[in-house]
């Protein structure tokens, strides 16, 4: 039995290469802190602007594809109102085009007392960078 020549193992072991590269997930994009505080002070500007942004929780549910900001939040049109701290939940979503991003899903808060919950459960927005383009 004869040996493979060095040539024909390279080539085969560089095919293996590129398509075990081509295979492996890719790993998620991150969510930064600047790119969430943007998101929050352009979705709505007229009734929300974040006066500190306390930092991220990973919740136990979601298996690493959600996080929740906890920021404190103001209203600029209204002057005489004190901050409330909010948790904005965000999430990594699946675009139909298969790159994934993450969006704002939610922001509440439960400065009226623990059984009243106020804010927004249906958002969808998606998060852009500093730049303005989605973040991918």
């Amino acid at each position: 039995m004869t040996s493979l020549g060095w040539r024909y193992k390279s080539v085969l072991w560089l095919t293996l290469v590129v398509l075990m590269g081509c295979t492996l997930p890719t790993s998620p994009p991150a969510l930064s802190a600047a790119a969430a505080q943007n998101t929050l002070d352009n979705w709505n500007p007229s009734y929300c602007k974040v006066v500190e942004f306390y930092g991220f929780y990973k919740p136990g549910e979601g298996g690493g594809q959600t996080l929740v900001a906890y920021v404190s939040l103001v209203n600029p049109a209204e002057h005489s109102q004190k901050q409330t701290i909010f948790a904005a939940r965000f999430q990594l979503l699946n675009r139909s085009e298969g790159q994934q991003q993450w969006f704002l899903t939610s922001l509440t808060s439960h400065a009226s007392g623990l059984s009243r919950r106020q804010g927004w459960d249906n958002l969808m927005i998606p998060v852009k960078t500093n730049s303005g383009a989605p973040s991918t």
